[in-house]
């Protein structure tokens, strides 16, 4: 495959009212970012390769959307690549995937073959949660600052929906602006960039902090569906769930109309609070 110019988009912001307050203090970083990475994303399969030593300037995320590096001044998404985050990724908890269906825990072969599934599906999207305090704070030392992930799956240029169909935060950033900034930044991207009508936020009916979260980020419940987190492995069944072979999902969207009258208000609101010194907890 012939070498691309390297993709750094800029977007358009749509043009729609908002009665939100202008976010002069909460650092929002609008910028075309320089760090490269490739998009050679074209209709029809892609190359497969587990892509562990393939250096950011050549990694291909093969996504449907154009995409750019989005951070405010203390938290960055930017896509997941191997050779970069695979490090920090091995190191997220083995208990954190519990809530996760049949993903992880992972050893390294393992996260390879799921990170480069993800990658070959052009509307899906895995982001890496960088900690701008920590990375800062460790200066020459690749991966540093590696707080979690947050992927997208379902991005469909036809129904102008996505997903949320993967996110786990590393238990060290609990109840800190982390998830809050992630959160918004990815959101953020979803609606004003690509002028998303839906997005949807799934957690298992047992994962009672995500849903709390989600509600708190202004997700509005839709119902539970049965049966539908596919084949459970046994060692992820909790107790009474031994005779059962799936789990059943709490499912909660955001529209459009949602984000544009309070939901976009309110995460505003939220970081606009004072975030925590994270490099005390690293």
């Amino acid at each position: 495959m012939p070498l691309m110019a390297l993709i750094n988009c800029k977007f358009k912001r749509r043009n729609t009212p908002s009665a939100a307050k202008p976010i002069q203090d909460t650092g929002i970083i609008e910028q075309q970012d320089e760090r490269g990475f490739l998009n050679l994303y074209k209709p029809g399969p892609s190359p497969l390769t587990y892509n562990e030593c393939t250096p950011a300037y050549l990694y291909d995320i093969n996504f449907v959307f154009p995409f750019h590096i989005l951070e405010t001044d203390h938290v960055r998404l930017e896509p997941f690549i191997p050779s970069k985050h695979l490090k920090g990724f091995l190191s997220l908890p083995d208990d954190s995937w519990n809530v996760l269906g049949d993903l992880g825990p992972y050893d390294k072969l393992t996260a390879l073959e799921d990170i480069e599934e993800f990658r070959d599906d052009e509307n899906s999207l895995l982001m890496a949660v960088i900690d701008k305090q920590v990375e800062a704070a460790n200066p020459g030392h690749e991966g540093a600052g590696f707080a979690g992930i947050s992927g997208l799956t379902e991005v469909d240029p036809e129904t102008m929906s996505a997903v949320y169909g993967l996110v786990n935060i590393h238990s060290t950033y609990q109840r800190t602006h982390i998830n809050t900034h992630a959160m918004y930044l990815s959101l953020t991207y979803l609606f004003d960039h690509l002028g998303l009508l839906r997005v949807q936020y799934d957690a298992v009916t047992f994962a009672e902090a995500s849903i709390r979260a989600a509600i708190r980020f202004g997700f509005k419940e839709e119902g539970i569906c049965r049966n539908l987190h596919g084949i459970v492995p046994v060692h992820k069944k909790r107790k009474g769930e031994e005779c059962r072979q799936s789990q059943d999902l709490w499912l909660s969207s955001m529209t459009i109309e949602d984000w544009d009258k309070g939901a976009k208000e309110n995460l505003e609101e939220m970081m606009r609070r004072p975030v925590v010194d994270t490099r005390k907890r690293s």
